[in-house]
């Protein structure tokens, strides 16, 4: 907690100083030109396939946006996705001894341990529509976008014994599948007219259409070539670090 509490801490000094010499824009009553630094949080649940595979998981990642003339954005944005919550977990029951155990190099039962890990990169494009009275640059926002979405199951193997389903061998066990992807995003961003509190906050939709891309499945002794449908739906949240425009890029609002 206490880290968490610090790098939000941080991310308040950082976008305090780095705004409060920007005493030119006028964000309370101007529609201002703007590249925007969000650094996200979220929390997914899969549907479609990959829900036979995961439980819920976590997303992390930075993204940069550039708030236009009327309030149109373009963005480029990564997240990494990981979790604890596998679904498929039986990809290494075939080398489990009648107690569960692996057997490694040491000799010793030995256990393994599974997560989800993978990534999403996305263009995005989408409109800022004020919203609720509170200035020009704040209200809903609404943007959709294309890329890309990876993920795998990572094998852990802490005391380095079990090189059989770790390296190289790992490949036949880990599902790693990626493929094309949609993304839709809504929700509220506020730029704080005192240039202090600014943040996004909503619900996105991402859609994959994706395979298995081993070679080989070893637990299943086949290759798996069958094409899926992975969907997250989740929250995120994102603190905004703005950097605006000079004055002259201003749009001015009646």
């Amino acid at each position: 907690m206490k880290k968490w509490s610090g790098l939000i801490l941080l991310l308040l000094l950082l976008s305090t100083k780095f705004i409060s010499a920007q005493t030119k824009t006028n964000v309370a009553d101007t529609i201002v030109n703007a590249k925007l630094l969000h650094f996200t949080y979220g929390y997914a649940l899969p549907f479609g396939d990959l829900a036979d595979r995961f439980g819920s998981n976590h997303l992390m990642g930075a993204s940069l946006f550039f708030k236009m003339k009327d309030n149109y954005l373009l963005g480029f944005e990564g997240n990494l996705i990981f979790g604890g919550n596998i679904k498929e977990d039986t990809i290494i029951d075939g080398l489990l001894t009648s107690q569960g155990f692996l057997i490694g190099v040491n000799g010793l039962a030995e256990s393994a341990y599974l997560y989800e890990r993978g990534y999403t990169l996305f263009v995005k494009f989408g409109k800022l529509i004020p919203a609720f009275g509170s200035n020009p640059n704040s209200g809903i926002n609404f943007n959709v976008g294309a890329g890309f979405m990876q993920h795998k199951i990572k094998i852990q193997d802490p005391d380095k014994v079990l090189p059989y389903v770790t390296g190289e061998y790992a490949k036949g066990y880990d599902r790693l599948t990626n493929g094309f992807a949609l993304t839709q995003y809504i929700g509220y961003q506020n730029l704080d007219k005192r240039k202090r509190i600014n943040f996004n906050a909503g619900i996105e939709f991402n859609e994959a259409f994706t395979q298995n891309r081993r070679d080989w499945n070893t637990d299943q002794m086949k290759k798996d070539d069958a094409k899926r449908f992975d969907m997250l739906i989740g929250l995120k949240f994102s603190w905004i670090l703005p950097f605006y425009g000079k004055g002259e890029s201003r749009i001015y609002t009646h």
